[in-house]
């Protein structure tokens, strides 16, 4: 039952956003405990950021509507690559060689080898900085 749920997980004190600018990320892997671990991580570490955890079976209504700017999603997760197209940045983790991801940003995709949270919120603090000063949301 819980694999169909979505979860936001939103800010809860005042926001002191970078430029007035939220950053929006959509995390799709499976398992559900990969998602909300991912999330809670990002959340504990970045609080200002609005973070979607959404089963892979649903993404296609909920990246439209959340417009995510960075998405993270299994390789084998099934998603068609047009729903997250606009996104400043794609991340796949690639379970069949462990935790390893590959990561497209700003025209250039690279590998990282046992990817974790450090690494993320690196990659996190770049999509910012890719972000239009005149987006809204």
């Amino acid at each position: 039952m819980g694999d169909y749920w979505t979860h936001r997980i939103t800010r809860c004190r005042p926001l002191r956003e970078k430029d007035g600018r939220i950053l929006r990320i959509i995390i799709s892997v499976a398992p559900l405990m990969y998602r909300e671990v991912i999330a809670l991580a990002i959340h504990q570490r970045r609080p200002e950021i609005d973070v979607l955890i959404v089963p892979p079976a649903v993404l296609a209504g909920q990246a439209e509507r959340f417009a995510p700017h960075l998405f993270v999603r299994n390789d084998t997760g099934g998603a068609d690559m047009e729903i997250v197209a606009g996104a400043l940045c794609r991340i796949e983790v690639l379970y069949s060689d462990g935790l390893n991801a590959r990561v497209s940003l700003d025209g250039k995709v690279w590998e990282i080898e046992d990817i974790c949270i450090d690494d993320l919120i690196g990659i996190i603090e770049q999509t910012e900085g890719l972000i239009p000063e005149d987006a809204q949301r």
